[in-house]
């Protein structure tokens, strides 16, 4: 697949609005003609705001966006935290990436403090870019990992030839599939608690949410949190993947998600499945079982009853206005 990037003053795209609305044909050109049109720069929605890409910053996000419509990118979990978002004081970006999320919700919702914390220097430099086209200031993106500990650590990140960007599985575990990749790069990070990190700076009142993203890290992440969720009980919204351990035996990946699991119960909260048809009551059982859902709402205990166990986006809505 060979790309070619479309910039903001490129004169192609006079014509892509009509391309645009005929989805389906604009990716059977791609397939046919082995050729992929990169959206790098520009405005393009995600949801329901406008945010204006930087030049050769998340063109992995603003391509899809940009051909395959507003809801391209993880809708469910998207329309989930816009939500939460909406009902939030403050919002917590762990694993921000290019920070989208943020961005999107400094666009869409100028009230809600946000916090973004990206530990790759690149990639961090280009969260900072991103917030600053859209108008927003750099001040709360840190290049910063969240864990149980502070201090230097290693980072792992697969490197890949036809990557249009940085790869988005960098992780902090040694022992995880990335450092196994052909090519990786491996760097010393800076990383701190959300304990500390609430001690040491100011926060707004209020209910806030936290999205956690960390690549298998989200135990270390909340055991290193436990004060500020018992004391604040955020909505959070958590990525815990599925086979990304491997069985040293076998070589079968298997899941592994007792650590986060028995964490998330000791601090009181339920998790529930992010799926396009709604949210769906987990147990220990389930994270077992062969699973595609990676993206879950943590909720707390006290917020929901014993015997619920499926939810709607309205549901949700409700429980937040409470």
């Amino acid at each position: 697949m060979k790309d070619i990037f479309i910039k903001p003053g490129s004169p192609l795209r006079k014509f892509f609005p009509i391309v645009r609305t005929l989805r389906y044909w604009a990716w059977k050109f791609h397939d046919r003609a082995g050729i992929c049109l990169v959206i790098c720069g520009g405005k393009v929605r995600f949801m329901d705001a406008e945010l204006n890409f930087p030049e050769k910053v998340g063109m992995a996000y603003s391509t899809p966006l940009f051909w395959n419509g507003p809801d391209a990118y993880e809708a469910p979990t998207s329309r989930t935290l816009s939500l939460l978002m909406k009902h939030s004081c403050a919002f917590f970006d762990i694993g921000s990436n290019m920070g989208i999320y943020s961005v999107y919700a400094g666009v869409k919702y100028p009230k809600v403090k946000t916090f973004s914390f990206e530990p790759i220097p690149s990639i961090w430099k280009k969260n900072c870019a991103f917030h600053l086209a859209n108008g927003l200031s750099d001040k709360h993106v840190h290049q910063l990992a969240l864990g149980d500990r502070a201090g230097e650590q290693e980072i792992i990140i697969p490197v890949y030839a036809n990557g249009l960007e940085e790869e988005q599985t960098a992780t902090l575990r040694a022992d995880l599939w990335q450092s196994r990749e052909k090519n990786v790069e491996k760097f010393k990070i800076q990383c701190a608690t959300l304990d500390v990190f609430a001690a040491e700076n100011t926060l707004p009142d209020g209910p806030c949410c936290l999205k956690i993203d960390v690549e298998n890290f989200e135990a270390a992440v909340l055991r290193g949190a436990k004060k500020f969720i018992s004391a604040r009980r955020p909505w959070m919204v958590c990525e815990i993947l599925a086979t990304q351990n491997i069985d040293p035996a076998t070589g079968i990946r298997v899941n592994d998600n007792a650590e986060v699991l028995a964490l998330v119960k000791e601090l009181d909260y339920i998790p529930f499945a992010i799926t396009a048809d709604g949210f769906f009551r987990m147990t220990a059982a389930d994270f077992d079982r062969p699973r595609r859902t990676k993206d879950f709402l943590l909720l707390p205990q006290e917020k929901v009853s014993g015997d619920i166990s499926y939810l709607a986006l309205e549901n949700i809505g409700a429980i937040l206005s409470t």
